[in-house]
């Protein structure tokens, strides 16, 4: 810059040939004082159409914004000041370096500050970022979703009965898509319904007409699963498309739904359904993120009816097994009862029988096999029906009973039948009979021990030490005996009475025993009830019981 205040002609010649835009500003008034030909080539212009005009005339959309406010900060602040932004009134992005300039000393009192920009486009590398950038956030979109999808595999994958997926499934919709109702439906081929197990929360009053819809009626969730493929419908479809149904998309407050059939070789058996209370429209990419989310559904939704199949074949052949009627011999009084796991896709090998042997003697059983599944409630009754054949063959005492059972383990399968079981017998001879007592004789391979409760309230664990388990290996067991008065009561019940995840089996079998003391006097089946429900029944394992009341001989 010369001392009054121009540019030096040499430095003009300079910049005339650089390829960055030079301009110079008074500082006052944004006067353009000079531009180089690069400089004027940004907006179209020669240098002859801007120099000496003030900036609002040549570039009025520049005024008041962005690029006219970083002009004044270089005016304050002095020093360099760079930023990178659009060329007001083009679609050009240019990248600035500015600096104030004062006038030199002895300068004439009009020559004020100016503003010396540099600049360059950079529009083509604004372009290149923005592609970058959108590239990356659909990159960060698509691992969202991928670990999402991958979280929702896991969830899915801890499921086993079909609430359990239909809530991960909603959860999943509701999280993943911000719906603000996610619910997974089950096709009941037989009844030819809609059913949906879990429906979360939902608008007051609206459930009850969504619980069970008939597969051949209206709305877009069952006719998407008779087109065999997702809809989406936003609030003008629904009303339009389904205007009968009108007043359950006004209750629920339904501006947008999203209904994906779940289909398993070419079978439906389910339907993932998603509402909005918002008017929107779903990306290409969400709606694929949503197809994935009902496959993974789908698999975990398959498992569980399976797992449903099986639990109920099981459920039946366990209790196919159990005896019904027991035997009500003279002066004795048997009751049973049977809790199961309150896990429903569990089942168990417990098992209890009362047999009336042809010799009159009562012969009272209580057992419990290995495992929780239909493995095990089949041993079960192979067990059962081998130790009621081995019983009315020929009259053996428990211990023998057992041992003679046990080569039967033995020789069902290759690998080994583990099973605790308790055999006992009731007896009398005559001069028992005129003393008012019986005698029970009983063997015990690894069961719990049973309880005696006496008429007036005293309650004793019969705690002989139990023999080997039924499955271990051949060896001779122990016969015990105890006489038990008129009016006693005797307790057989298998481990899912006493065991408690955060106790030992002694502190059980102790509050057990203590409360059997109010059997005494009672109604024997209205006291098992009771029982049962001050003792509490561990969930994940079943529960066998079978008590005998000694009533007084008539």
């Amino acid at each position: 810059m010369s001392s009054a205040g121009a540019v030096d002609p040499l430095l003009l010649r300079a910049w005339q040939e650089v390829s960055e835009g030079i301009i110079v500003l008074d500082a006052r008034e944004w006067r353009v004082e000079h531009v180089n030909a690069a400089g004027a080539a940004v907006y179209g212009l020669t240098p002859a159409d801007l120099t000496g005009r003030l900036l609002s005339e040549v570039f009025p959309t520049a005024v008041g914004g962005a690029f006219h406010a970083e002009l004044r900060r270089t005016r304050a602040e002095g020093g360099l000041v760079t930023w990178t932004g659009p060329v007001p009134g083009t679609g050009r992005w240019i990248s600035v370096r500015a600096q104030r300039v004062e006038p030199a000393p002895g300068a004439p009192g009009d020559a004020g500050d100016k503003v010396l920009c540099s600049f360059r486009d950079v529009t083509a590398e604004h372009a290149l970022e923005v592609e970058r950038d959108e590239l990356t956030r659909s990159l960060e979109r698509s691992l969202e979703h991928t670990t999402r999808l991958l979280r929702l595999s896991e969830a899915l994958t801890a499921t086993r009965t079909v609430t359990d997926v239909a809530a991960a499934a909603a959860d999943a919709a509701r999280d993943g898509f911000g719906a603000a109702y996610a619910a997974l439906s089950v096709v009941d081929h037989e009844r030819r319904l809609l059913r949906t197990p879990f429906t979360g929360d939902y608008a007051p009053g609206a459930q009850q007409q969504w619980q069970d819809l008939p597969l051949d009626g209206p709305g877009p969730g069952t006719l998407a699963l008779r087109q065999g493929r997702p809809r989406f419908d936003d609030a003008t479809s629904l009303r339009t498309g389904f205007p009968d149904l009108a007043h359950r998309w006004e209750v629920a407050g339904v501006r947008y739904l999203a209904t994906v059939p779940l289909v398993a070789a070419g079978r439906p058996l389910g339907l993932l359904t998603m509402a909005w209370h918002e008017d929107l429209e779903l990306s290409g990419s969400q709606r694929a993120a949503l197809v994935a989310l009902a496959s993974y559904s789908t698999q975990a939704l398959q498992r569980a009816l399976l797992l449903d199949e099986r639990t109920a074949a099981a459920r039946t052949l366990q209790t196919s097994m159990l005896t019904r009627d027991l035997p009500q011999v003279g002066d004795l009084e048997l009751a049973a009862r049977y809790v199961p796991a309150h896990a429903g896709d569990q089942v168990g090998g417990d098992w209890y029988d009362g047999v009336l042997l042809p010799d009159g003697t009562t012969l009272l059983v209580i057992g419990d096999v290995a495992g929780h599944d239909i493995t095990a409630a089949a041993e079960m009754g192979q067990l059962r029906i081998a130790l009621r054949a081995l019983a009315v063959d020929r009259d053996d005492p428990p211990a023998e009973l057992l041992d003679r059972l046990e080569s039967v383990v033995d020789s069902l399968r290759s690998d080994a039948i583990l099973a605790s079981c308790l055999v006992a017998r009731v007896e009398q001879d005559e001069a028992a009979r005129a003393a008012g007592l019986r005698t029970l004789r009983w063997a015990n391979a690894g069961h719990p021990p049973p309880v005696l409760v006496l008429p007036d309230g005293t309650a004793r664990v019969l705690g002989a030490a139990p023999d080997l388990l039924l499955g271990v290996g051949a060896g001779r067991r122990t016969d015990h005996v105890v006489d038990v008065p008129a009016g006693a009561t005797l307790l057989l019940y298998t481990d899912g009475l006493v065991e408690r995840r955060d106790d030992d089996l002694d502190a059980g079998t102790e509050r057990l025993r203590a409360e059997a003391a109010a059997l005494a006097g009672a109604d024997l089946a209205d006291g098992l009830d009771r029982l049962l429900a001050r003792v509490g029944v561990e969930a994940g394992d079943d529960v066998a019981l079978l008590a005998v009341r000694f009533h007084p001989h008539a």
